[in-house]
């Protein structure tokens, strides 16, 4: 038998270039929908990492704003603390000062002279005070002025007026009280 050469007619070449065709559409196609899958994983990441930081940024103005009124409650409270301890402090004063008086005419009664009558107090300011007054004699306002420094509560007695009215005499001194400072009571507690 007669061998026969077998001669290809098919276009193979061409059948060969469809195949490379269709492969190459196929790696097309799959690199295509890769990119389309490594824009959407980052457009993801990148959105969900937005949306987390803007999470946080939120978290922490709403922290701010929360301190900001603690903040503004604390000086609310330091204000009404100042203005509590000043008030105390005021009253305070007022406590040390309420026997003031009292304590300025019996002191001015333990010290006056037989002969000498007071007429009257007047407070020029805290701590001044003119004493109207009347005497039989001059030397027994003398004897006053002197014993007035010796209380320990005036100091620096001044005539500031004397005249004779029918058999006597009526004065007006000027004394200056010693006070302690202020602050002094309120630290001894």
């Amino acid at each position: 038998m007669i061998s026969m050469i077998k001669i290809n007619l098919l276009p193979y070449r061409e059948a060969r270039l469809q195949k490379q065709k269709q492969q190459f559409k196929s790696l097309m196609l799959a690199c295509a929908l890769g990119g389309v899958l490594a824009a959407g994983l980052g457009w993801f990441y990148l959105n969900n990492s937005i949306n987390s930081q803007t999470e946080r940024n939120q978290l922490l103005t709403d922290g701010i704003t929360r301190l900001d009124t603690e903040i503004q409650e604390i000086e609310k409270l330091e204000l009404e603390k100042a203005n509590f301890l000043s008030r105390k402090q005021k009253v305070e004063e007022l406590e040390t000062q309420r026997f003031e008086a009292a304590r300025l005419l019996d002191t001015l009664n333990t010290v006056i002279p037989e002969g000498v009558y007071l007429t009257g107090i007047t407070g020029s300011d805290a701590l001044n005070y003119n004493i109207q007054g009347k005497a039989i004699s001059d030397s027994k306002i003398a004897v006053f002025m002197r014993a007035i420094p010796g209380t320990g509560l005036f100091s620096n007695p001044e005539l500031v007026s004397i005249k004779k009215a029918n058999d006597s005499q009526e004065f007006v001194l000027k004394v200056s009280l010693n006070r302690q400072p202020a602050a002094a009571p309120a630290a001894a507690q």
